[in-house]
């Protein structure tokens, strides 16, 4: 085998229902699918036919790194798990999720770019990947084990240094929204990804690594990753925010960073706090990452309508912040749901809904009494759903959406659950309506990552939607900053696209923000094939170390040339920046073939969201209906270079883009135009 420049240049492949392990190499793949995501995808495309369902044996759970995982480009300790999701509403479909921490990194250690499973064992297994050697073992002593006890177990048998990444018992009983965990708090959480381990009946992956990533051109490649590094150490771009000062996350006591390789500390560390329930005892460590915190210190923004808009609004969509339980009882109900794995951020859609169903006559479902004010029933509820303990948490682990099918509700009841999960089944999550604002014009961005993708986007498009941070404040003066100069905001996006259209808001001009959208979202391909932190890249703005500088600064822009400035010295290839945007378009657009050929995605599917944004957006009252809609969405795929009509590429886009073998399999389906 070829030596590579940042990939191992193996892919590990598994077959636990057979117990068959090979390998095959890396280069297959790479530079043009980069990596994650991206090689993730293709292979998907060559060998994930249609009609597959999530627990098929021939469903591949798959675990990937990227280059730049494992070296020093600042917050590159992540990696990513695709496969078919059974939590995908209506229709089971790929996806994808990232996580960070420090398996993807060992992984690499140990000499592989990634590790396919396929098969359904047919008992509990884990499996102990240790310097290229690779072994299917028992897990019986671990079975029904929560994710903590899980990790401690198998560190203690392989060594404290080796890497656990985890189902606990929501995924080992296939909950839908169950997570693949690791450390305190990474995991893969909304993608469902968890329930396909759980009919793999994988309980575990153990990595132990002791190798390193080869680089190209060391000194050239130290020295461009300490720039980059030096360019975010202001933390994430959301923090030019009054509340979050001092703007920069630093490293320390109570701020940690959530991957290998990051130098900023955006996790908070709850630490030895006592019990406040009758789960456990003692005390409780919890990290939190973004919605983490959601037991804690509750959501204010899941208002709807909140105060901005009320005397606006005259819908039928009413619901609540969602409380706040404490350090105490918040910590170890936190730390109860990570144990059992589940998905962290649940009780900001389910608190809501609950709500609206008791404010119209349903106080008991499956003769479980709604006490949502009450931090027993979120303890129960947890436990009902991840055992899937009498019908009420049957129903429950299948998740809202489809519970919300089965049983009886009033229409606004079932409504509700629609307008907090709205699309693909997941959660609400940056579009301005049932959770967070995302003012004109960021949430037309936003919903057009929500409409043409395979699951919540916003995992990994955070740079659409962050920039409401350095917006003039709003929502009841929260989410944004009263210190930042508009005008120098959109220097900053002429000098990153040559104009700014895409900050100005209405629909006067559609063409900037469909633009935008797209080159967003190849970069977000990038960002999940490379891998690195959606908080930070693409950096088309610098943060900043104090409100002081922040306010002095002539100039915001960051440098969006700077995930190929990275990956051309290690990787030792002829990389520039329109090679990144070309292979984040080529990933892209093989995914939407994928569903399109798998799937039958189309226009009409994309379109099925619209009626959410017809809900006035929750800081400015913003909103469109079809007619706009449909405008949008011409300018979106216009730029895409896909079919008006039916949403699915051209040929001469694919044969643009090198896929000329995917356009081929298409024709022959009558699926191309």
């Amino acid at each position: 085998m070829k030596q590579m420049f940042g990939w191992t240049g193996k892919i590990l492949r598994v077959d636990i229902g057979s117990g068959e392990i090979t390998t095959e190499e890396t280069s297959k793949y790479v530079p043009e699918y980069i990596g994650g995501k991206g090689i993730a995808t293709r292979i998907a495309w060559n060998e994930l036919k249609p009609g597959i369902g999530p627990y098929d044996p021939e469903n591949m759970l798959m675990f990937m790194t990227g280059p730049f995982t494992g070296t020093l480009v600042p917050t590159s300790g992540r990696g990513s798990v695709c496969g078919i999701s059974p939590r995908i509403y209506p229709t089971p479909w790929f996806t994808y999720g990232t996580m960070g921490g420090d398996w993807a990194a060992e992984l690499k250690y140990a000499g592989f770019d990634a590790v396919i499973v396929k098969g359904n064992s047919p008992e509990l297994v884990y499996l102990w990947i240790n310097d290229g050697k690779v072994e299917l073992l028992d897990a019986k002593e671990i079975t029904g084990f929560d994710t903590f006890v899980t990790q401690h177990r198998l560190k203690e048998k392989h060594g404290n240094r080796a890497q656990v990444v985890c189902i606990g018992p929501a995924g080992e009983n296939r909950v839908l929204w169950s997570t693949i965990q690791h450390r305190l708090s990474n995991s893969i959480g909304d993608a469902g990804l968890g329930a396909v381990m759980g009919a793999k009946n994988l309980k575990a992956i153990v990595i132990r690594g002791s190798g390193g990533v080869n680089i190209a051109k060391p000194e050239e490649f130290i020295k461009v990753c300490r720039e980059k590094a030096e360019m975010i150490k202001g933390g994430a771009t959301n923090y030019p925010h009054p509340t979050d000062l001092p703007y920069h996350a630093p490293i320390g006591p109570g701020n940690q960073q959530c991957s290998h390789g990051c130098p900023l500390g955006c996790g908070v560390l709850y630490k030895n706090i006592p019990a406040g329930l009758t789960v456990g005892s003692g005390t409780r460590n919890m990290m939190s990452h973004c919605e983490d915190y959601a037991f804690i210190e509750g959501e204010a923004t899941t208002k709807y309508p909140p105060d901005d808009i009320k005397d606006i609004y005259n819908g039928d969509m009413y619901t609540r912040g969602t409380k706040a339980f404490g350090k105490s009882m918040g910590t170890e109900l936190q730390a109860l749901c990570e144990g059992l794995g589940l998905t962290s951020a649940f009780p900001i859609n389910y608190y809501p809904w609950f709500w609206v169903c008791i404010d119209n006559g349903i106080t008991e479902i499956k003769g479980v009494k709604l006490e949502p004010d009450d931090p027993n029933f979120w303890c129960d509820f947890m436990k009902k759903v991840s055992y899937r303990e009498d019908e009420f948490g049957d129903i429950f682990a299948e998740d809202l959406m489809r519970a919300a099918d089965e049983l009886d509700l009033p229409p606004v009841v079932r409504k509700a659950a629609n307008f907090q999960f709205p699309m693909w089944g997941q959660p609400a999550h940056r579009q301005g309506r049932a959770y967070e604002s995302q003012p004109d014009p960021l949430w037309i961005n936003t919903m057009l990552h929500w409409i043409i993708d395979s699951r919540d986007p916003m995992a990994c498009h955070h740079q659409s939607s962050f920039i409401a941070g350095w917006f003039p404040p709003h929502d009841e003066g929260h989410g944004g900053t009263p210190d930042s100069n508009m005008e120098r905001l959109k220097e900053a996006y002429k000098k990153a696209f040559g104009t700014a259209e895409g900050l100005e808001p209405g629909f006067d001009n559609i063409d900037g923000k469909t633009k935008l959208a797209v080159w967003q979202d190849n970069r977000a391909q990038i960002k999940d094939s490379l891998l690195i932190c959606d908080w930070v890249f693409p950096a088309i703005l610098r943060t900043f170390t104090s409100r002081e500088k922040y306010i002095e600064a002539e100039d915001y822009y960051g440098d969006i040339d700077a995930e190929a400035k990275m990956l051309a010295p290690l990787t030792g290839l002829d990389i520039d920046t329109d090679f990144i945007d070309k292979a984040g378009e080529r990933i892209r657009n093989l995914d939407r073939a994928l569903h399109i050929r798998n799937y039958d995605r189309s226009r009409k599917i994309d379109s099925s969201g619209e009626w959410y944004y017809e809900y006035p957006e929750k800081s400015d009252g913003t909103k469109l209906d079809m007619k706009i809609f449909d405008a949008v969405l011409d300018s979106y795929y216009r730029f895409r270079g896909w079919d008006k009509e039916t949403g699915h590429p051209t040929r001469a886009t694919l044969e643009n883009l090198d896929l000329k073998d995917v356009a081929d399999e298409l024709e022959k389906l009558g699926k191309l135009i």
